[in-house]
C-alpha cells in the first residue's frame, strides 16, 4: 500500500542551470519545461484529501528548480491555509530578489525547511558543476530568508574534487551564516561506478567522500537543534515493510521518499522511477495512466495497479535503491 503521508512533487522543470550530470543534460531529449500552477493544486490536493493524507511536501524535481515556478508561494499559503503541513523546497537559490525570499519566508514556520544546494564556496568554484549559478545571488537569498523567516535553513553540498578540502571551510561560512544544518551528500555518479563518466573523471572526490551504496549517503551537521520537523525515517513503517519483503523494502510504502508528482502533473511512486533516463522507459509509458490533468489524485491513488503490478518491483530502480542490501534506516532518507 502506498504511504500517502509524503509527497515529493517537480512544482517546476525550469531551471537556469546546466549541471553537466542532471538529467536536464544527460537526457535532453523529452525534457518538458512547465510548471503547476495553483489550480492544479486546488483541484487535486483539496482540503479534503490534505486533511486526511498529507503531513508533508517537499517542492524538488527531477528536471527543474521549484523557486521557478510562478505560483509557488501562493501554492504554499494555499497548503497552509488548510493544514500547517511541513513544507521543504530544494533549490540552487540563484537570481531571485531579496524580497522574493522575504515573502517565501513569510509563508514558512519553524517545521518548514529550505535547502540551498552550493557546491562552491565563491563563484568560479560553484560555476564548476552548478554552471550559470549566480553565488551572489544565492547569499543575498539565504540571507534575506534568515531575517523574515524562522524556517530551518540548510546548506548543502555535494563532495566533488574541486570542493574536497574547502569543505570545512564551507561549513564554518554556513554556520556563521546562521544556517541550521550543514549537509554533505556523497554521491555515485562518478566514473569509479559509472563507466560513462570515464576513468579519468575530473569530478571525482577521494574513495571516502563516495556513496558506499547504489543510493547517495549524507552526513549532517546541525547547528541548531531544531527538532520539530517530521522524522526522516517513520521506524515502524521501515520495520513492517522488512518483515513483509525478502528482499525490496519499497520507501513508497514508508513515505519518506515521498510519493512524486512531475511537472507534467504525472503520478509516479517515486522520482527514481520518474527520470527520463533510458532504463526508466517503461514508467514513462505507464506514466500515461496516471495523469493528474486526466484522473483526479484520488482515482490515481485506488488504481489497482498499485496493489497487483507494482508489486512484483521488477524495475531496475526498485532493485539498485530499495534492495535490502542497499539501505538501513540511516540511509533510508530522503530530505
Amino acid at each position: 500500500m502506498l504511504a500517502t503521508w509524503h509527497w515529493h512533487i517537480e512544482i517546476s522543470s525550469k531551471c537556469t542551470l546546466k549541471c553537466p550530470r542532471c538529467a536536464r543534460q544527460e537526457v535532453p531529449d523529452g525534457l518538458v519545461n512547465t510548471e503547476l500552477d495553483l489550480e492544479f493544486f486546488q483541484r487535486n490536493f483539496t482540503p479534503e484529501f490534505v486533511i486526511k493524507n498529507v503531513e508533508k511536501i517537499t517542492f524538488c524535481g527531477d528536471d527543474g528548480d521549484p523557486i521557478y515556478a510562478h505560483d509557488l508561494i501562493e501554492v504554499v499559503k494555499y497548503l497552509k491555509s488548510i493544514k500547517d503541513i511541513e513544507i521543504v523546497i530544494i533549490t540552487n537559490g540563484s537570481y531571485k530578489k531579496p524580497e522574493w525570499w522575504a515573502s517565501l519566508g513569510r509563508e514558512l514556520g519553524s517545521r518548514d525547511s529550505v535547502h540551498f544546494s552550493i557546491d562552491g564556496y565563491d563563484n568560479a568554484s560553484n560555476n564548476i558543476y552548478r554552471i550559470n549559478s549566480d553565488y551572489d545571488s544565492i547569499i543575498e537569498g539565504l540571507t534575506s530568508l534568515r531575517a523574515n523567516s524562522s524556517c530551518q535553513i540548510v546548506w548543502a553540498v555535494i563532495a566533488f574534487k574541486f570542493n574536497q578540502y574547502q569543505l570545512g571551510k564551507m561549513r564554518d561560512r554556513a554556520k556563521a551564516m546562521g544556517v541550521d544544518r550543514f549537509q554533505l551528500t556523497k554521491s555515485t555518479k562518478f566514473g569509479s561506478v559509472y563507466a560513462n563518466y570515464g576513468t579519468d573523471d575530473a569530478l571525482e572526490p577521494r574513495t571516502e567522500l563516495i556513496s558506499s551504496t547504489l543510493r547517495f549517503e549524507r552526513e549532517v551537521y546541525d547547528f541548531t537543534n531544531k527538532t520539530t520537523a517530521i522524522p526522516i525515517v517513520n521506524l515502524e513503517l521501515y520495520k513492517s515493510a522488512m518483515e513483509r519483503n525478502n528482499t525490496i523494502v519499497p520507501l513508497c510504502e514508508i513515505g519518506n521518499k515521498g510519493l512524486y508528482i512531475d511537472a507534467r502533473g504525472r503520478f509516479f511512486p517515486c522520482c527514481w522511477v520518474a527520470n527520463r533516463y533510458n532504463h526508466n522507459s517503461e514508467w514513462q509509458d505507464l506514466a500515461k495512466n496516471f495523469d493528474l490533468n486526466e484522473r483526479t489524485l484520488t482515482d490515481v491513488l485506488s488504481d489497482a495497479f498499485w496493489e497487483t503490478d507494482l508489486k512484483s518491483f521488477r524495475w531496475n530502480e526498485c532493485q539498485s535503491k530499495c534492495t535490502r542490501g542497499n539501505m538501513n534506516e540511516n540511509y533510508c532518507t530522503s530530505w
